[in-house]
């Protein structure tokens, strides 16, 4: 008789390979988090803010590299202002976008928005906070979307085989074939396994890594956990 796997949910929901679905969560949790904040600035601007005059006495680019090797620059521009009512000047370091950047000059007076009571609040470039909140508020819902989506579908997946798992027909099922997929991980090749099982029902295991799948031969016998209402199975080493 064949024995019968516990379920265990942390191993089953990383075998099905659904721990990414963390990164796009994370992601548009924090990208949300950083329109709202950025929201907020600008509306604390838009409604408290006061016009000024600022001079510009730096500039500088900040280059940075993605994993592709593609080059991304950063335009910043120092700036200082006294606050009408202040003693002390306020020196500001802020990103402002590339036209602005281009056409300033160290000792340039620009004009400056700042909140009266918080003039360390300020901004060169109203336009460009306004599409921060755009793009991180559009990425972040993007990416929240894509982790429901995400979640719904590998739920489906979840349950199918915790039903195999806990009430599913465990049956031995015969290896038909070992395909290799256009797929790489970390620069490893992946593959599927497909078989037909004691009952004549074909199946094929999730994506499988080198030293699972090159593990088995064509006609060697697994044992796999069927779904009864889906009729899916479940390759038992991957679940």
């Amino acid at each position: 008789m064949i024995e019968r796997k516990p379920l265990s949910y942390p191993r089953l929901i990383w075998r099905l390979g659904l721990g990414w679905l963390a990164l796009p969560l994370v992601f548009g949790v924090v990208f949300v988090a950083v329109a709202l904040s950025s929201l907020a600035a600008y509306r604390a601007l838009q409604r408290d803010g006061v016009l000024g005059q600022t001079e510009v006495i730096a500039r500088n680019i900040s280059r940075s590299r993605n994993s592709d090797g593609d080059e991304t620059l950063t335009y910043y521009l120092t700036h200082s202002f006294r606050p009408e009512g202040y003693s002390d000047s306020v020196t500001t370091r802020q990103s402002v976008g590339r036209g602005l950047y281009m056409g300033t000059e160290i000792g340039s007076f620009l004009p400056v928005t700042y909140i009266w009571n918080q003039p360390e609040r300020n901004t060169l470039d109203p336009k460009r906070d306004m599409f921060g909140v755009v793009f991180f508020g559009l990425a972040g819902g993007v990416a929240l979307l894509v982790a429901l989506g995400g979640t719904a579908w590998g739920w489906g997946r979840v349950a199918s085989a915790r039903r195999a798992l806990l009430h599913g027909d465990v049956r031995e099922a015969r290896v038909t074939d070992i395909r290799k997929l256009p797929l790489r991980v970390n620069g490893r090749a992946r593959y599927r396994v497909t078989w037909q099982d004691a009952v004549g029902t074909t199946g094929k295991s999730l994506i499988a890594r080198p030293d699972l799948a090159l593990a088995q031969n064509v006609g060697d016998v697994i044992v796999i956990y069927v779904d009864l209402r889906t009729g899916r199975g479940w390759w038992q080493k991957q679940i």
